[in-house]
């Protein structure tokens, strides 16, 4: 009987044994289990985008030379371009995190030009030294400015919301000058003198045009930026006046004096402040998705 009895649990033992190693087979590892990913974010933007800029622009003309025919006959001594505003607009492709180009077309609205072509006490019609002498005072306008431009940039790093930037940019310029009324100034004043007054007519014409930039743009939302700058730009030098002739009223109204005239080139400093709209939106997370459990 006792024998009986140790088989009977030497049985069971095994049965349960062999219950838990089955039970065991079920479960599937605990490392099989995948660990959730991390969250991807994807980038849904085209990468467009389109600006928009309003500024002030500083500006002074570098020389003002006149020619008679072929020859030089003189030189500006003075010649001073007012302050104007600037509007802007364009639009543009971020390539890269960093890197980005645009198209941007800039008008400059119309600035004051006042200037001198003969030195105040030289002689004035022949007069001999120490007595009648004479100056003339030019007044004119440079009507507009037209630039289009092909840009570049590198953004430097996003730092709590803000990106600062430099870049570059060549193109054309559209210059359109007014006329300029130049006027004779005698002292003493003289009656025959004072009546010799001309028009020179304004030229228009392109010319090639270059910038450096450097700013900083703010996200105001992921797809809208504020966006602050400088700009030198480089308007180089060409036409500014035809010939002159007589003003009505003058001593010889109508007729021909004077030779034609050219601006030694546009210098702009300009501050500015605009807008950037990315038009692809902004950037979203892709959803999760976990992978098949496997088991073994």
């Amino acid at each position: 009987m006792r024998g009986f009895k140790r088989i009977s649990l030497l049985a069971v033992a095994l049965m349960s044994s062999t219950a838990i190693v089955q039970a065991a087979d079920i479960i599937p590892p605990m490392e099989n289990f995948p660990s959730p990913a991390p969250e991807v974010v994807v980038d849904v933007s085209t990468g467009w985008y389109i600006r928009g800029d309003i500024g002030y622009a500083h500006m002074g003309v570098e020389s003002v030379d006149y020619f008679q025919g072929a020859f030089q006959t003189g030189e500006f001594e003075q010649h001073d371009l007012d302050s104007s505003w600037t509007l802007q607009g364009g639009i543009g492709y971020q390539l890269t995190d960093y890197a980005r180009v645009d198209l941007t077309l800039k008008q400059i609205w119309g600035a004051d030009f006042t200037g001198s072509s003969a030195p105040a006490g030289s002689a004035c019609n022949g007069a001999v030294p120490g007595g009648t002498t004479c100056e003339f005072s030019d007044n004119g306008e440079l009507e507009s400015a037209t630039l289009l431009m092909a840009n570049a940039y590198w953004d430097l790093g996003t730092y709590y919301s803000f990106t600062p930037y430099v870049g570059g940019g060549i193109g054309g310029a559209h210059v359109k000058w007014g006329d300029l009324n130049n006027d004779q100034i005698c002292t003493p004043a003289d009656a025959t003198c004072d009546a010799e007054d001309f028009i020179h007519s304004g030229q228009d014409e392109w010319r090639f045009a270059w910038a450096v930039h450097a700013g900083a743009s703010y996200d105001i939302k992921c797809d809208l930026k504020l966006d602050a700058g400088y700009s030198y730009t480089r308007i180089e030098g060409g036409s500014m006046f035809g010939t002159g002739v007589g003003a009505p009223g003058s001593s010889a109204p109508g007729v021909a004096a004077g030779g034609d005239g050219f601006d030694g080139g546009i210098d702009v400093h300009e501050g500015r402040v605009g807008l950037r709209y990315n038009l692809g939106g902004c950037s979203s997370p892709a959803p999760y998705i976990p992978p098949e459990v496997v088991y073994k």
